[in-house]
Order: structure tokens, then C-alpha cells, then sequence
């Protein structure tokens, strides 16, 4: 076992140090104590109290908000005097930002920073947001658990204001003293983007719920888009392409009358609308932008030569709406009732609205970059996890320390709880879930309403090490606290996202057969209920679908699609157990195909950008748009939407309910599976047969039908809840041969019983 020192200051005079690997010495010589300049301090003496555990007596009183380290010269180990007892108990239940008393009379500001010296909240009036100096400083005052609180006469609503945060030096620490920045708020309700200072908000009432109530997640059909990609090229928006208000149009057609943008989901039939990051995220100033890209000419083809677009997985305000999304010409604060009127037409339609949240990291640290934006200053060893240097860990910039940070994890229930009492969504899906600790997210189901839709990605484990090999902390599918993403089911549908050319059991691969039984069943053994994983084919930050099928060998879907393909991932994913998500434009063939398929690196003055390519279009605006154009009748697109249609209108109605469960016992889904792997058939519930084929030759399966007459409802390319006509459009029940042409995917349904 390699050698390994650890410490924690207990108070001003204990130090408590834990040893492994190596003897432990008592004599207080043995050791070295210094301060975060270097100045040694003397050490009174060594207690052992377990046998890898000391007690160390310094020989003089020490601040806890200091930073300290202990080494043992003889063996060359050095541990940093972690602070982790003061911070895991440190916690207030006061309300952090400023809030405008019910009244008017007052406008309270609080702030969170339990190792600060000072703190000084700084205002500017309604059009001084961009002055030089503030119109007032006042000095704000630190009461219990390290909440700074500033509470002034009179309504602030529409006030600009930000702080400075003041300290010692100390690694670790970014005060203003040797970094002199002003922060803005990390719980504003407004923010000028995200560089900006913050603003006072008081906001109107949230939007009417959701007509019918929000779905069980057994019944969760979402749809994930994300707002530009939308609705950049919707017809007669004109200047709010881009914006909130355009999502939320009603009755817009393109050139050939077929209905796009708001009516096009609405008669898509989901019932989830999964709107990737709304919350204030990370954009690089537009005059730095233009500075590198204004004349790049592939810049300009990506759409991104003005602006730093983005999907958004940098948050920087976790209270506030993503200002660029407000309508055009309005003021900052706009876009949250813009937000909430995007909410309530949704909620109109029966479909609830839930958001993509990124509370594993945070937007300060992106691309290399150290930006003193809120927590980095605040107290950065406390929200984030860090090495013995107090330099951040985590392969994103930074990572957040939710365990052992009562503080932290408050801040990640209150957004949560903020966007769903006061921006009326109706769940999230939690980006990098596994990165958080398992009890936040235990606290988050519990505090937050039952019925809300809460799933995300279980991969990717904490970066440090001590918190990864807890079970009380880091968890993954087997005891997973929220639903998580379904990979399993996914590969078996359509192949790996790590490689293009997998094309799993709907692609022609015979041999994915049982991965793909077990995933229409839900047959994993993390999952004894259909609600544990979410399934799903393609997802943002993979493969579109329709390039990972694509008929060339550049993996460019504009340029051909292989459409049974693409057919037969949408019908497993609709025939399957459970809820499921659909990644917006999918069902349209929606390709990133003019994404370029290698990663450039373009140096800025800021520090360098990075382009991933077609598998990871992140930040390349034009490759993500919807071709609402593409939508022509008769067009492989427009046929396609229906097909998706057609899956979506069996899957809510009344026989459809077969899917449509959490338990899901060992006999509802059952499988007729010839020697041909790229042959399958299966009934489920009694009520639906799926009559499958992802070979090149045409086929047949032995079944098994329950007593009735069953109606044929789907063609190799279309699907009518009323019926088919064909030589299979009826069927008896009982023991028989159905065919099943090359590439096809089938479907009959029971007729009721007169």
C-alpha cells in the first residue's frame, strides 16, 4: 500500500490525521505544520487514538478559515488540513439573492461566503448597469453560517448590483484583494448574460399546470430539443428566430403547408417536451468572438462567425432563464415570463415541460479558462471539489462538491424547487447525474413534488477518489436514487455511440437479438421496474440517427438514409417498456451531416475553442438546425415524421397502455425468435404482435396468438390505427406463420370482443 497522509482542523487547537501505509510517528518533531504562506507553526504534541489515527495538538491557536498543511518530512507527504468538519456542519435556511418584501419597503440581498472577511454589495440604477463606478457601496453584514446580508429601504425591482468578496491570500482563495473582480449573484433571478451583474426581478405568478396532470413516468414519451436549434429557420418569426416567443408560436406552416415549429409537436403526439439548458449559460463576449471569427469561413458555414453559440451545458445562474432567449428588443428580465408564456402553451396542449439542468458543474472553468464569475470567488474549496493544491479536479473545468457541503446541496434543491414553484416546469433531466453525490439526489426526491419527471445520465463517477469509493455517495444503475439513461437499450436498438459503424439489432446486426429482447422487456438486472432506466435510440451529444444510417460511407444523412433502418429503431423504442425520450429531429431525419467529422482547435485571446466534429456538435450552430423546409409531402422526411406519428398515436391509445406500465411481469412480453437472428416477433400484453425483419430476404415467424381477430395497423412504412389492407390484414388467433418482408417492422393489434 502506497503511503498516504490525511487531515482535518477540528477546531483551533486539534488537528486530526489519519496515516496508512506507513509507521506513525509520535513525537511531535516528526511532524511540520505550516500556514498557507509557508510560515511554520510549532506542534505541542501527537495523541494517538486509533491505530491510524492521531490527534495533533498545535502550539498555537489556529483559524479554521485558513488554510494549513501538515507534512511528514521523513517520508516526503503533505496533506492539506482539510476544512471538512466546519464545512459539512455550516448551513443556514435563510433565503440567498435579493428579494423584494411582499410589502415594497424593503429589498433584501444575501450572499454565501463563509470565509470571507467583507463583503460589499455594490448598486447601480436602472440604466447604469454598464458605469464605471456603482451608485452605492454598502458594507454588508455577516451574521450566522456565513451569510452576508444587506437589507435595504424601499423596491430594488429592476436595480442592477454585484459584490466584492474580501480576504486573505491563501492558496485556494480569489478574493478581491489579489484578484480584484466584482461577482455576480448566484442566485439572481436575472443576469446580463453571463458575464454581466445581476439584477433585482420580482415576478409575476407561474404558469397554469399542465391540463390532465403531469404523466406518470411510465407513461413519459419526451421530446428533446434545444430552443436555436428549433427554431432558427422557422417561417415567419422573423427577428425572434432564436428566441422563446417563436417556440411558442402557434399556426406555422412552411412553403408546402405542413405544420412546423409549436404545431409540429403538438401533432407529433409526445407528451414531454425536454428543453435542453434554459438556465443563464456560459456565452464568450460577442466582441471577443467576432475578434477571432467574423472572418473564418468556417465559422461562418457553422453559423457561429457573431455569436459563442451553444447547447448550453455550462450553467452560470442557476436561477435565471438564459437572457439571449428573450424576446428581441425587450429588457433583461424579459425572457422569464417569456419562459413561463412558452410553459403555459405547452401546459394548454396536455404536455409537460421539463428542463436539462447542470448542477455537476459550473460554467467558470470552461475551455481552460478561470473565470471569476460567482463561486470560484466565493469560496472555492468549499463548492468544489479540489486537489491537496486546492486546484480543481473533474474532466469539465470544475466539479461540484454536493457531499459533505450542506450549502451546496441546498443550492441544488433550491434551483430545482425555483424552477418548478416559480417557472412551472414540470421535472428535469439531470446532466452528468453520477458526479452527484447519491444523498443530494435522495433529498431532491424527497423535498421536490412526487409527480415531477426526474431522470439522468448515471456515468461518469466523481473525480475524487475518496468520493467514488463511497457508497453512501457515488452510485450507479443498480442503485441508482432518479431514472436513469437506458445505454443498454440503446446499443441493442442502434449500436454504441463510441462507434459509428454499429448499427445494432435495428441496423441489420443479427447478433444484437437479446440485447434487444431484453431491452423491449426491460429485462436488466437494474431495472425490476421499467421506471428505473429511460430508453432511448439517439440522444444531443451522439450520432443523429440518420447519419449514423446513412447510405454513404461519410456518415451524411442529407446525402441518403437507410429509412428501414431508422424505421425499425424508432418501433423497438415505441414497443418497449417504460418511459423513453426522443432526440428532437429525429423523426424528421434531422442530420448534423454539415458538421465537419474532425475536431479543430482554434485559439482565441481567451484561451482556446474546441470543435469536436459531427458526433459532438456542441457549439456549431448550422449542423443543429431543423430543415423545417425538409418537410415536403411525399419527401422521405415528411414520411418518416408520420411513421413516428403512427408509433406515438398506438402508443397512447387504449391498447398502447400495454407499453405503457412500470411492472412489467415475466410473461407480458413474449418472444417468438427463430433461428434467424435477424428475424423477431413478440406479443405483448396480449394485445400487440411486433413482427420484425432486419435482414435483406424476406422471411416468416412461428406465433402464437391469444383467441380474437387481430387487425394489421402497420405496412413496412406506414402505420394506420384503422387498419392496413394486405394478405396479413386480418389474422386468427391461435398457433401460426406470419411473413415478415426484408427490412419490414409490423404490427397488429387485438380487436376488442363485441
Amino acid at each position: 500500500m502506497e503511503p498516504r497522509l490525511q487531515a482535518e482542523i477540528h477546531g483551533p487547537t486539534s488537528i486530526r490525521l489519519t496515516l496508512t501505509g506507513a509507521d506513525r510517528p509520535d513525537d511531535p518533531r516528526a511532524w511540520r505544520l505550516t500556514d498557507g504562506s509557508g510560515r511554520e507553526i510549532p506542534v505541542a504534541q501527537v495523541l494517538r487514538q486509533t491505530e491510524t489515527g492521531s490527534l495533533l495538538i498545535p502550539g498555537e491557536s489556529l483559524d479554521v478559515r485558513r488554510v494549513h498543511y501538515l507534512e511528514l518530512p521523513d517520508r516526503s507527504l503533505r496533506a492539506l488540513v482539510r476544512r471538512d468538519p466546519w464545512f459539512r456542519n455550516l448551513y443556514s435556511t435563510l433565503p440567498l439573492g435579493a428579494d423584494v418584501a411582499d410589502d415594497g419597503a424593503s429589498t433584501t440581498f444575501r450572499l454565501f461566503s463563509p470565509r470571507a472577511d467583507a463583503v460589499r454589495l455594490h448598486l447601480y440604477g436602472p440604466d447604469g448597469r454598464t458605469a464605471p463606478e456603482p451608485d452605492t457601496t454598502v458594507d454588508m453584514t455577516l451574521g450566522a453560517d456565513g451569510v452576508w446580508e444587506a437589507r435595504l429601504s424601499g423596491d430594488l425591482h429592476r436595480t442592477w448590483y454585484d459584490f466584492t468578496v474580501h480576504g486573505p491570500s491563501d492558496p485556494g482563495n480569489w478574493f478581491y484583494e489579489a484578484h480584484p473582480a466584482h461577482v455576480s449573484d448566484p442566485y439572481a433571478r436575472v443576469n446580463d448574460d453571463a458575464l454581466g451583474r445581476s439584477r433585482v426581478w420580482r415576478d409575476g405568478p407561474p404558469p397554469p399546470p399542465v391540463a390532465g396532470g403531469r404523466p406518470a413516468m411510465e407513461d413519459v414519451v419526451a421530446y428533446e430539443v434545444h430552443l436555436q436549434d428549433f427554431t432558427d429557420l422557422l417561417p415567419d418569426v422573423g427577428a425572434d428566430a432564436g428566441t422563446l416567443p417563436a417556440m411558442a408560436r402557434a399556426g406555422l406552416r412552411n412553403a408546402d403547408g405542413e405544420p412546423v415549429g409549436f404545431d409540429h409537436l403538438v401533432e407529433l403526439g409526445v407528451n414531454v417536451v425536454h428543453l435542453m439548458p434554459m438556465q443563464e449559460y456560459l456565452h464568450y463576449s460577442d466582441e471577443e468572438w467576432r475578434a477571432t471569427f467574423a472572418d473564418d469561413p468556417v465559422a461562418r458555414e457553422m453559423g457561429i462567425a457573431e455569436e459563442n453559440y451553444q447547447w448550453g451545458y455550462r450553467t452560470t445562474h442557476a436561477f435565471a432563464v438564459e437572457s439571449r432567449f428573450r424576446p428581441p428588443g425587450s429588457e433583461h428580465g424579459a425572457e422569464r415570463q417569456a419562459f413561463k408564456d412558452l410553459v403555459a402553451a405547452f401546459h394548454a396542449e396536455g404536455m409537460a415541460v421539463i428542463i436539462d439542468v447542470v448542477p455537476n458543474h459550473t460554467g467558470e472553468n470552461m475551455d481552460g479558462r478561470h473565470l471569476l464569475l460567482n463561486f470560484n470567488v466565493l469560496d472555492l474549496p468549499y463548492w468544489f471539489r479540489t486537489n491537496d493544491d486546492l486546484e480543481h479536479i473533474g474532466p469539465f473545468g470544475n466539479e461540484v462538491k454536493s457531499e459533505e457541503r450542506p450549502m451546496v446541496q441546498r443550492w441544488i434543491v433550491d434551483q430545482l424547487r425555483h424552477w418548478v414553484e416559480e417557472l412551472g416546469v414540470d421535472g428535469f433531466r439531470i446532466d452528468l447525474a453520477g458526479q452527484i453525490d447519491r444523498q443530494t439526489l435522495l433529498r431532491v426526491k424527497s423535498e421536490l413534488p412526487d409527480d415531477l419527471i426526474i431522470y439522468g445520465e448515471p456515468w461518469i463517477a466523481p473525480s475524487d477518489p475518496d468520493v467514488a469509493s463511497n457508497p453512501d455517495w457515488s452510485w450507479y444503475k443498480a442503485d441508482a436514487p432518479i431514472t436513469f439513461f437506458q445505454d443498454d437499450a440503446r446499443n441493442a436498438f442502434q449500436g454504441s455511440p463510441f462507434d459509428v459503424n454499429e448499427r445494432g439489432w435495428a441496423g441489420g446486426d443479427g447478433t444484437a437479438r437479446d440485447a434487444a429482447v431484453r431491452a423491449l422487456a426491460n429485462r436488466f438486472d437494474e431495472e425490476p421496474l421499467s421506471t428505473r432506466g429511460i430508453s432511448y435510440v439517439d440522444i444531443h451529444d451522439n450520432w443523429a440517427l440518420a447519419d449514423r444510417y446513412a447510405t454513404n460511407d461519410e456518415h451524411d444523412g442529407r446525402r441518403g438514409v437507410d429509412l428501414g433502418a431508422v424505421r425499425r429503431a424508432a418501433g423497438l423504442l415505441l414497443t418497449s417498456a417504460g418511459p423513453v425520450v426522443i432526440h428532437g429531429g429525429t423523426e424528421m431525419l434531422r442530420s448534423k451531416g454539415l458538421a465537419p467529422d474532425d475536431e479543430r482547435v482554434v485559439e482565441t485571446a481567451g484561451g482556446p475553442i474546441h470543435f469536436k466534429g459531427r458526433d459532438d456538435t456542441y457549439n456549431l450552430r448550422a449542423p443543429n438546425r431543423f430543415v423545417w423546409s425538409d418537410l415536403v409531402p411525399g419527401s422521405s422526411a415528411a414520411a418518416m415524421r408520420d411513421w413516428w406519428r403512427g408509433l406515438l398515436s398506438l402508443r397512447f391509445s387504449e391498447v398502447g397502455r400495454v407499453f405503457r406500465v412500470a411492472e412489467v411481469p415475466d410473461d407480458h412480453y413474449r418472444f417468438f425468435l427463430p433461428d434467424d437472428g435477424r428475424l423477431l416477433a413478440y406479443l405483448v400484453g396480449g394485445e400487440v404482435l411486433v413482427a420484425a425483419n432486419n435482414g435483406d430476404d424476406d422471411g416468416s415467424v412461428e406465433v402464437e396468438l391469444p383467441p380474437g381477430r387481430w387487425r394489421q395497423v402497420s405496412t413496412g412504412d406506414a402505420i394506420d390505427l384503422s387498419g392496413v389492407d394486405g394478405p396479413q390484414s386480418t389474422l386468427d388467433g391461435g398457433r401460426r406463420s406470419v411473413d415478415v418482408a426484408a427490412g419490414a417492422f409490423v404490427i397488429w393489434i387485438r380487436e376488442p370482443t363485441p
